[in-house]
This record gives structure tokens, sequence and C-alpha cells, in this order.
């Protein structure tokens, strides 16, 4: 069987297994599999991690260029139960993925330890009735981890495994028992597929596995702000741990808005995929600025019978992306709360200098349903009993910050489709958020196909 049209070229070459995706977790799948005597190949769309300009894509994916924070639990960025695997065995995995970055030269960067200051911070936000979720964290930093990474790189090609960067991956096919995989380059046939294109390349892999018949369901997307405030206001948090996690329940809907990727001294960014522009943040190890930054985000269920929350996101951006002018969208805080539009003058009047100076003022509100806007004004006013200060002139905000995991794989617990020997990992999956489960999810996939092809 065939599908999905005539192919491109003829076939280049065959694999036992091609990784589509060179971030977390095709590059610890990647490592799950040396040795294990498959012919393996990892393709992906950007540059080697030494040479990488791209944010989202390029060996290392788009956590190469976060400031590589580490949640070293497996309560953060994934759910065991949804993969059909044991806690204890996820913390396990998460033992050898920071021994790895151990073993490519990351040295100290850890946070989270439970004490007297702790319990503080944890008596404040239930006084609140925000939930902290505490957990160890290892910090690495952009600076570091880009090299860190070449070195992974480096030391996965040593070992057997084969890569092609800068290509694109157009489309996948099934013809008989073994998968087509049709990129700018040329055709590669293999017999089963890791595919972890990341965030960035969700929608692409949805449609890739509709074609294929791989079975599929809506999740909810994240959507908000990067919220930019003088550092020292976060400090004492900050030495409890190094990316605090707030969770809270919005008065007026009763939706989740939750802190995501805080950076203490750290940058705010522009992350321009191909028809709309988001913002992150991230830190170095060896450059401080004064200012901190965390992603405020607002939950988003979409129910029948419109259920396709990428589409819904992906509209959002574009509307915001449209009124900045191609550019992010800066606003004080203050501005944001009276619903007055931002202009450079207004934001020249905070104490905080923007790390991220080509966006454009304007008015986030304009750009987000009111329903989104209400759950962020709340949300800032409740975290504001937690991080003093922060309501207030010297905030500024930053749109619009989205997260798509939002299409959800059925999976058996090594993380095989509907579809045989077709894997998914990372946060296209729908079952990972940040570097170390999307890594975890690789691993698993890489044990799926060692069983299946061994």
């Amino acid at each position: 069987m065939f599908i999905g049209g005539d192919m491109k070229n003829t076939l280049s070459a065959h694999y036992d297994v091609i990784l589509i995706g060179a971030g977390p977790a095709g590059l610890f799948a990647a490592q799950e599999l040396v040795g294990s005597g498959l012919k393996v190949l990892v393709v992906d769309r950007g540059d080697e991690a030494a040479r990488r300009k791209d944010m989202n894509f390029g060996i290392g994916g788009a956590g190469t260029f976060s400031d590589g924070k580490l949640n070293l639990t497996h309560r953060i960025g994934g759910e065991p139960e949804t993969i059909g695997r044991p806690a204890a065995e996820i913390e396990e995995l998460i033992r050898r993925i920071d021994d790895t970055f151990t073993s490519l030269g990351v040295e100290g960067g850890y946070s989270g330890e439970n004490g007297q200051k702790f319990q503080e911070l944890l008596r404040i936000a239930h006084a609140a009735g925000v939930e902290f979720i505490f957990a160890r964290q290892r910090h690495i930093g952009t600076d570091r981890l880009q090299e860190v990474i070449q070195r992974f790189y480096e030391h996965l090609r040593m070992n057997g495994i084969a890569f092609q960067v800068n290509t694109l991956v157009e489309r996948i096919d099934l013809a008989s028992d073994r998968y087509v995989v049709t990129t700018n380059q040329a055709t590669y046939s293999a017999r089963a597929i890791i595919a972890a294109p990341g965030r960035a390349g969700a929608y692409w892999l949805r449609e890739q596995a509709r074609h294929l018949g791989v079975q599929t369901s809506y999740g909810p997307i994240d959507v908000g702000i990067r919220v930019e405030f003088p550092a020292d206001i976060y400090e004492e948090i900050a030495q409890v741990m190094y990316d605090a996690k707030f969770r809270l329940y919005t008065k007026s809907y009763d939706d989740l808005v939750r802190t995501f990727c805080t950076n203490p001294n750290g940058y705010i960014v522009a992350e321009k995929l191909d028809d709309f522009v988001l913002v992150n943040g991230h830190a170095k190890w060896n450059s401080k600025t004064a200012n901190t930054n965390f992603a405020l985000l607002s939950r988003v269920v979409l129910t029948d019978p419109v259920e396709d929350t990428t589409k819904y996101g992906r509209d959002i951006a574009r509307l915001a992306t449209t009124i900045g002018g191609g550019k992010p969208i800066i606003q004080r805080l203050t501005d944001f709360l009276s619903g007055r539009r931002s202009t450079w003058e207004r934001i020249a009047r905070s104490a905080t200098i923007p790390t991220l100076q080509d966006a454009t003022p304007g008015d986030i509100a304009m750009a987000f349903p009111q329903r989104i806007v209400t759950n962020l004004i709340e949300g800032l006013n409740v975290l504001n009993a937690i991080i003093v200060g922060l309501l207030s002139n010297n905030t500024l905000l930053y749109a619009p910050e989205i997260k798509f995991y939002d299409t959800k794989y059925k999976v058996t617990p090594y993380m095989e489709t509907t579809a045989e020997n077709f894997f998914v990992g990372g946060d296209a999956s729908g079952h990972s958020r940040g570097i170390v489960y999307s890594a975890v999810t690789g691993i698993l996939a890489a044990q799926g196909v060692k069983r299946n092809l061994s």
C-alpha cells in the first residue's frame, strides 16, 4: 500500500529508524539507540548547535535557545499516567537524563532545597489561594547549553548515528511495511519512525498523522504574556526555587492560570515562525540583566463542536502579529490594567528597561479574547501577594506567548501510536512540556523501537 501520492525522488537510502527532529526527544532517543545494531538517521530542519541562528529548529531544538532549565521531577512537564508509566520509572529516567548532562560537562546549577524559606513561601502561596509546585531544578544557561548540545551531537555521530541537518521533511508516507520520508534534499525509507518536531512542528506533524490514519485528539493550549520586572522583587523566591511554579484558578471563569519558565536576571526574546511571531524568555549563566521574567499563561480548552485549539491559538498569534506590525507587542502593566495603549514615551516612565527592544508598543487586549484578558488580570492581582511589587508601573508585558502542545496522540507506554512502528516524542506528541519530559518520551520511544525491530 502507498498512501499520499507519488514519491518526489528515487529512494536515496534505507534505514531501520528515522528520527524527525533533533531536540531533546530526538537526541535522547538517538542516545538510547546507540549500540542497538539498528541503522539510524536523524533529520532536522535547522543547523548544528554551534552554527544555529533559528530559535526553533536545529540540533537541540527550541530548548537550546531556552535558558536550559531541567525540572528534575515527574510532577512538572508531563503526566506519567497519560503514557501508562509509573512515576517511579519516570523518576529513574529523569536521573539518567541529568547524569547525561553532567557527563557532557554541565557543572552545578541546582536549586530547590526544602527549608525555612520554602515553608514561608508555601504559606504565602496557600494564603493567596495559589498552588506552589516545588521541585529540584537545574539551571544550565543558554550560553552553556549550546556548547553542551554540540558535544552531545558530536558524541552521537562518533557512535554511529547519522544526521541530516538543514533538511526539511516535507511528508511521510507508508509504502507496504516501510515508511517513506520525503525531504527537500532526498527521499529515505525506514522500518520505524520517531517523530519529534517540537511545538513549532506540531501542526505539520498532525497533518502527516491524519493521512497516515494515526489516531489523535485535541488537547488544551496555553495563551498568555511574558511578564518582565525588576529582579530584586523575585530574589527571595529564586533562593527557594529558581523557576518557581505557581498555579491558580481565576475568580471569574475558574480557568487555570499558571506561571511558566521564570528567568531570574534573564532576557525576553522573539520567536519568529512561518506566519506569526511569539515571545519567550531565557537566561544566561555568565551574563545577567537587572530584570526577571516569566510567562503567565491561561489554559484554553475547546469542546464539541469546535475543538481545534491549534487553529484557535494560531489565529490569536496572527492577529497579535498584525497589531504589532510583525513584531511582538509590548505594554506597561498599568496601561494594560487601565485599557490604555502603551507608547514608548509611557514605557520610558517605567524603571524597567525592556530587554526586548524590537517590539511594538500597543494594547494586548486588542489581540486577546476578553476571557483570556480577564484571566491574566486576575492572575496578576493574585500573584502580587506572592511576588510583592509585581503590580506596579515597573512591570512590562509582552505578547503573545502561546504554548502549542494540544494535539495529543493515543500512545502505548513506549510512545507508539495507533500506526505500527510510528512513534512520537517531545512537545509535539502532546505528552510533554519542556526539556526533561521531552527527553523522557524520546527514550521511551527508542525503547519501543528496539522492542519492535530487534
